[in-house]
């Protein structure tokens, strides 16, 4: 089995969930002491890892980034390498993303670039949309002065080793709102000597399905989706007194999103008051927009062209989330798929696998991605 190959199934059979990647955080950083790095960062933004790879002359700084974390899907027992049941798995690829940027990490130790650094960032906490923003807030990263930056994901129902691009809105912006009410309970047979927020959660409701009809209308492509609602506790010796609302929203515009959730906040307080109840909200798992500059977009088409590799130039954003986005708001950015198959398990399912035959594909588009960049006078 290839080296990169033993390097992802090790990172596959280590899978931790977000912000606890300890054990991954070290695998990667042992393998990159071996390629020598210039700078070589172990923890930024909890148990992310920088690696920056100088080249002979001054110019721009490219950062290259790989995911790192699990998810919270069990692995299967014939899966895992001891065969024991595992709470933790890479069925979203990062333990793929991370190889390939290892992958790159090895061939920069043979050769640096002519000119220009190479950074190369292992992010933690994607999944959670937690781990860029950790990283971009850290002072280390500030001063790397970033000029661009890019990041791929692997994609299944895509023709393998195909690059797929888009311009502008590639992923969607997304977030988790929770909605809290707070009355006060009392004995079933006795209601009134309570305040039961159950009316006010069936006016939110039927409030929140006219709303997301009307988000059709919407220029850019908006959904709010009702994930949970609870009111009260099981029983049925108590009129209740609290209720929760659970909701996620996605848009292909960041402001859009934005608009979103004033506008859901506001009307669920003006309910609220109604009814006498206190309310509150909390946020969760934000992402921002993944938005790919014509510029970058146009750098990632052409690597492709050059290793003569199949270019699928998407039409429609993506539904789905990626922590990548808040890079956008440092430094132009794009984030491109690499097809793993046609008939690939989809991301986040119990059988998805990475395919490794795709790992070479991804080394060489960051590698050509740097080479063009470094010649790139703008």
């Amino acid at each position: 089995m290839k080296t990169f190959e033993l390097l992802r199934l090790r990172l596959h059979n280590n899978a931790e969930p977000s912000g606890n990647e300890k054990n991954t955080n070290k695998i990667i950083n042992r393998f990159l002491e071996r390629t020598k790095p210039d700078l070589h960062i172990k923890n930024i933004g909890g148990y992310s890892i920088i690696a920056v790879y100088k080249g002979k002359e001054e110019g721009k700084n490219i950062l290259l980034r790989a995911d790192i974390d699990g998810l919270n899907i069990p692995m299967n027992t014939q899966q895992s390498a001891d065969n024991s049941l595992r709470p933790y798995s890479h069925r979203c690829g990062h333990d793929g993303h991370a190889t390939i940027l290892c992958g790159l990490a090895f061939r920069l130790a043979k050769k640096r670039p002519e000119k220009g650094n190479v950074i190369l960032l292992f992010q933690a906490a994607e999944e959670t949309g937690e781990g860029a923003v950790a990283v971009i807030n850290d002072p280390i990263f500030r001063e790397l002065k970033i000029d661009a930056a890019y990041a791929l994901h692997n994609l299944p129902s895509f023709a393998k080793h195909q690059i797929i691009i888009k311009n502008d809105c590639f992923a969607s912006a997304s977030l988790g709102l929770k909605l809290i009410f707070e009355g006060s309970t009392s004995h079933a047979s006795q209601p009134e000597n309570g305040n039961n927020p159950q009316k006010a959660i069936m006016i939110l409701l039927d409030a929140f399905k006219k709303k997301y009809e009307n988000l059709k209308k919407e220029r850019y492509r908006t959904l709010l989706t009702i994930t949970h609602v609870s009111i009260g506790e099981k029983t049925f010796g108590v009129s209740p007194g609290h209720a929760e609302i659970w909701i996620t929203m996605r848009s292909q515009n960041n402001k859009s999103l934005q608009h979103l959730k004033e506008s859901t906040i506001n009307l669920s307080d003006y309910i609220a008051k109604e009814f006498n109840l206190n309310f509150s909200h909390s946020i969760h798992e934000a992402f921002s927009a993944s938005i790919n500059s014509l510029e970058k977009t146009s750098m990632v088409e052409l690597a492709a062209k050059s290793l003569k590799l199949s270019v699928n130039k998407i039409q429609e954003p993506f539904p789905w989330s990626e922590d990548f986005g808040r890079f956008g708001e440092t430094c132009p950015t794009c984030l491109f798929g690499l097809g793993c198959g046609l008939e690939h398990e989809p991301l986040h399912s119990p059988t998805y696998e990475f395919e490794d035959e795709i790992i070479d594909t991804g080394i060489d588009m960051f590698e050509k991605i740097v080479e063009l960049e470094m010649k790139n006078k703008e």
